[in-house]
């Protein structure tokens, strides 16, 4: 048995399996140099320790079991991304983004 597809029958089939197919999740934990531009508008890490992590340590997991960020002062620092981005959009104002190191 041969089946034959038009264009337009391609792009229905199209269409309909298209939300059955998972995309790509965004991993939960990732390095804090992977979450820099987006998180921290590019700033350098260790503006982001300063000003983030040591301004406000209750986002260390070391400090504060409902934290977001480990490691912060060690290698390999991770961010827990889906509680950082919440954290950012809530505290945005109280960071001093013009702050020098």
């Amino acid at each position: 048995m041969e089946i034959t597809l038009t264009q337009e029958s391609l792009e229905e089939l199209a269409r309909l399996v298209a939300p059955l197919i998972q995309t790509k999740l965004e991993p939960d934990w990732v390095r804090l140099e992977d979450a820099r531009a987006d998180l921290f508008a590019g700033k350098a890490p260790a503006w982001i320790r300063l000003y983030v992590f040591d301004s406000f340590p209750e986002v260390q997991i070391e400090n504060n079991p409902g934290g977001w960020v480990k490691s912060v002062h060690g290698h390999g620092t991770k961010v827990y991304m889906p509680i950082d981005r919440q954290w950012m959009r809530e505290h945005h104002e109280q960071i001093d983004w013009n702050g020098r190191l």
